[in-house]
């Protein structure tokens, strides 16, 4: 009975169909991430003259993705008092309409420009990004609201996005009960992240700091990247010197310390040189970079000629991150000088 029952159940076994395997493609998502934008000054002048689409007008194809992100380095207020510093920075609320018909979707604004108006000043920004419908990172009424990762679900996959900064004035940091920026406090930057990470399959970290115009990353830069890539993150993206800064690989994982201007307009010339980060991300994090050469022209970016191109590759290779992962971080083949084109 025991070796027909053996039989039966080996008959049973064969007779039953195999197992479905399932052959649909892993979900993967693009995510356009840019520098630095100010919807005040030479922004708004074009803006005006064009309409809230005309800034970035050429380049619309470039910035289109499932999330597309910048630096928000401007406060959206018409009041407040004005912060001591060199240079202070509002604008309309209405101007958000260039960053709208641009496409973005998430706005970091933990940077050092959001408190140029003082505390009205930033209460206002995060009303009038609310009211628009954009999402921000960053910032927010209290502490645990600007640390709070913002997340973005598709099919099968959760991106998550974490800002943080280093910069000053720090009465703009939030705290417990106050409204703020989220500060990149090392005794806390590792539950931060962890916290983040629990949320989501990838997790991207924005980073507002660093010296401004300088060619190389600062000792902060590093240590918040690294700290940030050893809790949990994914990518790490950086912004506030204005230019662009290297690409660099830390146990597998892309840091890029500076993504440089965007709608920004500098008087140094090598500010003008940028990219748009077109970031391939799936569960096992990035799947590869296209860096995008772009002409900040003067608040109206546009496709980078062969010599800003080549200085925008200079700038991101200068640990020689590229050229030791070209199938990981990519960018186009420059043509030789006077071609006009990019391959």
């Amino acid at each position: 009975m025991e070796v027909l029952a053996a039989l039966l159940a080996v008959s049973s076994l064969a007779a039953m169909p195999p197992p479905v395997v399932s052959t649909a493609p892993e979900t993967e998502v693009l995510m356009a991430a840019v520098g630095d934008i100010r919807l005040d000054g030479p922004v708004a002048d074009v803006a005006r003259g064009t309409g809230p689409g005309g800034p970035t007008s050429a380049i619309r194809d470039i910035l289109e993705g499932d999330i597309v992100f910048g630096n928000l380095e401007t406060p959206l207020t018409a009041r407040g008092i004005k912060t001591a510093k060199t240079w202070n920075f509002r604008a309309k609320p209405a101007l958000l309409k260039i960053v709208k018909a641009a496409g973005f979707t998430v706005l970091n604004i933990a940077n050092n420009h959001v408190w140029d108006y003082g505390r009205e000043g930033f209460e206002d920004t995060l009303k009038a990004l609310s009211r628009n419908g954009l999402d921000f990172v960053g910032g927010g009424r209290d502490r645990a609201a600007a640390e709070k990762a913002r997340l973005f679900e598709f099919e099968g996959l959760t991106v998550g996005l974490v800002g943080l900064t280093s910069t000053h004035p720090q009465a703009a940091w939030a705290r417990r009960n106050a409204p703020g920026v989220a500060y990149s406090d090392f005794d806390r930057i590792a539950e931060i992240i962890h916290r983040a990470k629990k949320q989501c399959d990838v997790l991207v970290v924005s980073f507002h700091g660093g010296t401004e115009l300088a060619e190389d990353p600062n000792e902060i830069q590093k240590a918040v990247a690294r700290a940030s890539i050893d809790a949990g993150a994914d990518l790490f993206l950086g912004h506030h010197p204005h230019v662009l800064q290297p690409v660099e690989l830390y146990k597998g994982k892309p840091i890029v310390y500076s993504l440089g201007n965007f709608l920004f307009v500098s008087p140094t010339p090598t500010t003008r040189a940028t990219v748009v980060a077109r970031v391939s991300l799936a569960k096992n994090g990035v799947r590869g970079i296209d860096f995008i050469p772009l002409d900040t022209n003067y608040g109206r970016p546009k496709p980078a000629g062969p010599d800003l191109a080549a200085a925008a590759r200079a700038s991101l290779n200068r640990l020689g991150a590229l050229d030791a992962r070209p199938e990981l971080l990519r960018f186009p083949e420059i043509a030789p000088a006077g071609d006009g084109k990019l391959r």
